[in-house]
């Protein structure tokens, strides 16, 4: 048996990660190719120091902190996005305004955006076709000279929080809106796509409350969402392009909450029955359940938080995670 493999299942591998703060927060990983990734997040989260953007690149050997421009404030990133290895996009928030950061394969510029609530994702499909969703409303649109800022939602208290796309005419968002006042209030989800021209209200699954918390499409007619009701984390629904079917959820012997999900891929942590400890867990999709994903040992008991992943079209998976002892990014490929 090979050092990368258990019981026959591919391992993820871990690769190097500079050291960083302890009040580091990650939040999203962008990849373009199995040779290219960033991986997005913020320093001095619940410090006394001003937080900061984090954006770490991967060389080809290791992952590598990317010089940012100085900000006049605070600021925090949210989400990546990526065409190339000379076009990614980060978006955050500073100051109460959106925050933009555009790499052109050797520099990162910070960029002017229209104003839009609490800017959440972004999906670049080409250098001059980005979509960025927040919390309000409104989505921004950049056709490769200007932005231009579109309300799509039918009420204030409707958001978007997730973005997905597979080509210009076929890009999805979702999020949730907020109904009724005071104890009687419940949450409700939204979800809209956009078909190159016009962005229109979609029927959801058969989803009682909660919001959209992920949307991951790998074709026109294969897309994955999840779906965030309470606490116990996400339920996963597929769409084959004419309907909607629930996915079931990984199982185990312990308590799993879903943090995620990607097309083909769910993460999030496991809570044992005589702990709070929450370690992390990886499934992969077979085409009829989900398969766990070993990582190494040490990483496998270790109590974990922010937890991630990406795919490449190729199906290497990168995988995130923070312990109390730093940043751990791992990789995991195909069997061959």
């Amino acid at each position: 048996m090979s050092r990368g493999t258990i019981e026959g299942k591919h391992l993820f591998q871990p690769v190097p990660v500079p050291g960083l703060p302890p009040s580091t927060a990650l939040a999203d990983l962008a990849t373009a190719g199995d040779d290219h990734a960033w991986l997005a997040g913020t320093t001095g989260v619940f410090t006394s120091h001003p937080s900061a953007p984090l954006v770490l690149r991967w060389t080809g050997h290791t992952w590598q902190e990317e010089p940012l421009p100085r900000l006049p404030a605070a600021a925090s990133l949210a989400g990546i996005s990526a065409t190339g290895p000379h076009d990614v996009w980060a978006v955050g928030n500073s100051a109460g305004k959106p925050l933009l950061l555009h790499y052109d394969g050797t520099t990162w510029h910070l960029l002017d955006l229209p104003p839009i609530t609490w800017a959440k994702a972004v999906t670049a499909i080409t250098p001059h076709d980005v979509h960025i969703v927040g919390t309000g409303p409104d989505t921004l649109h950049w056709d490769g000279t200007r932005w231009t800022r579109t309300t799509v939602l039918a009420s204030p208290r409707e958001g978007l929080q997730t973005i997905t796309a597979t080509g210009p005419h076929d890009v999805w968002a979702g999020g949730g809106g907020l109904a009724g006042t005071g104890p009687t209030s419940y949450e409700y989800p939204v979800l809209i796509h956009w078909d190159g021209t016009r962005w229109t209200d979609l029927r959801v699954p058969r989803l009682e409350h909660g919001h959209i918390a992920h949307l991951a499409a790998a074709t026109p007619t294969d897309l994955w969402l999840g779906h965030q009701r309470d606490t116990d984390g996400l339920l996963v629904h597929r769409w084959d392009g004419h309907r909607w079917h629930p996915v079931p959820t990984p199982t185990g012997p312990d308590r799993l909450s879903l943090h995620g999900v990607t097309a083909g891929w769910t993460w999030g942590v496991r809570t044992t029955r005589r702990s709070f400890e929450t370690r992390p867990a990886f499934h992969r999709w077979t085409g009829q359940d989900w398969t766990p994903i070993p990582l190494p040992d040490d990483l496998a008991a270790t109590p974990a938080s922010h937890v991630g992943l990406a795919t490449t079209s190729t199906g290497t998976a990168w995988a995130y995670l923070k312990t109390a002892e730093g940043v751990h990014v791992l990789r995991h490929t195909p069997a061959t």
